[in-house]
């Protein structure tokens, strides 16, 4: 599939429904939300360090112009895009992501992947230059983290942003994305060690959601069934010696109210490792293997900082924050959409892939455009 053909994939039905939903275009003067949308993907897609005064000249261009669904719109001010950052309807973003979200699901028939990893990326910024967010490390390099929690199969299927220092824990954090998530049924899900609060374990369990963690080896328990395993199973780089049901006590000396699996592994380095799960229907083996791809979200925060310029705020406001956020989230299902239907490997040789997909059809369109004799032009983003 090209890239234009993804670009085009939501119709204008979408685009207006919500609009009126959200009225993200209330008391709109020059900067349509369709326009706007068009800005930020391009911007993060083709630009390495973004900035509101390189947004200003990219939309000012004659390039970027020819994108556009309307004609004849005004030239920008970097102070124009930054206010309607701050002021557009973030609502409108996060409806526009889940659609998208839907969108891929079409377009990818072959969604058979049941792992949902859960986890947190943290981005940095001058403790001056932001009012929200929580001060780490005491405040003494003075700077703010703002926290984004994520579920995250083959696409982001959830996303969450925190400043308040409630969130600062992973085991509110991580409870809250998982619970939150509406992806959870049917799938495994797996998280680290930053959750350890039992509670959260039996709030799991007593939801019905399935899911693997890792725990410190030789927690405080009390034993509910000898260890299955007779003779040590052996594998490449590890030992799995251990598979008990074990009921967890808390540093309260609360028991938790169900028995979980605890899986103990001696790596080839000599380390220990556990993993705790609610999952009675698979192997040892197939436990410790489908962790291993719990790694798979720390990939994918990669490629969002290194790759969409993440880790760097267009916007100090907390709701342009968010517009940036799920603009970003849309571009990587986009991506991923376009990884997957060609054929491709690795984030880095898509996202360029993709770029010079996109400019190979824009070039044809120009030279369509001039071959037109003045008439009336069809927007390069087609959304009728």
């Amino acid at each position: 599939m090209k890239a234009r053909q993804l670009l085009n994939l939501i119709p204008q039905e979408t685009w207006d429904r919500l609009s009126l939903e959200t009225h993200v275009d209330h008391k709109a003067k020059k900067l349509e939300r369709q326009d706007y949308f068009n800005l930020l993907l391009y911007s993060l897609l083709n630009v390495k360090e973004n900035s509101l005064r390189v947004m200003e000249r990219t939309f000012n261009s004659y390039l970027f112009q020819q994108l556009q669904p309307q004609s004849g719109s005004p030239n920008i001010r970097h102070s124009s895009i930054g206010e309607r950052l701050q002021n557009i309807n973030a609502e409108f973003f996060e409806k526009l992501y889940q659609d998208c979200l839907s969108q891929y699901a079409k377009q990818v028939n072959e969604r058979d992947d049941k792992i949902l990893r859960f986890d947190s990326t943290m981005v940095s910024i001058s403790a001056k230059l932001i009012d929200i967010g929580f001060i780490c490390g005491g405040g003494h390099d003075n700077s703010r983290q703002l926290k984004f929690t994520m579920g995250f199969s083959d696409v982001p299927e959830y996303a969450s942003f925190h400043h308040d220092s409630a969130f600062n824990s992973e085991n509110v954090a991580l409870k809250h994305a998982i619970l939150g998530c509406k992806s959870t049924k049917d799938k495994i899900v797996l998280f680290d060690r930053g959750v350890q609060a039992r509670d959260t374990y039996d709030e799991l369990t007593e939801k019905g959601i399935l899911f693997i963690t890792r725990v410190n080896p030789n927690p405080r328990c009390k034993q509910e069934t000898e260890n299955i395993i007779l003779t040590p199973i052996e594998s490449e780089d590890l030992v799995i010696d251990e598979d008990s049901k074990k009921k967890l006590i808390n540093r309260n000396e609360k028991i938790t109210r169900y028995s979980y699996r605890y899986i103990h592994v001696v790596r080839n380095t000599g380390d220990q490792i556990a993993f705790l799960t609610n999952i009675e229907t698979i192997s040892a083996e197939q436990v410790a293997a489908i962790y291993k791809r719990r790694w798979d979200i720390e990939v994918f925060f990669k490629f969002l900082k290194q790759e969409l310029n993440f880790s760097h705020l267009l916007s100090r406001n907390e709701n342009g924050i968010k517009v940036i956020l799920y603009t970003t989230l849309i571009l990587s299902i986009l991506l991923t959409a376009y990884k997957k239907l060609n054929k491709l490997s690795g984030y880095k040789i898509t996202k360029i892939a993709f770029a010079l997909d996109l400019e190979e059809e824009l070039i044809k369109y120009l030279i369509h455009l001039n071959t037109e004799n003045g008439e009336s032009k069809k927007p390069f983003f087609d959304t009728t």
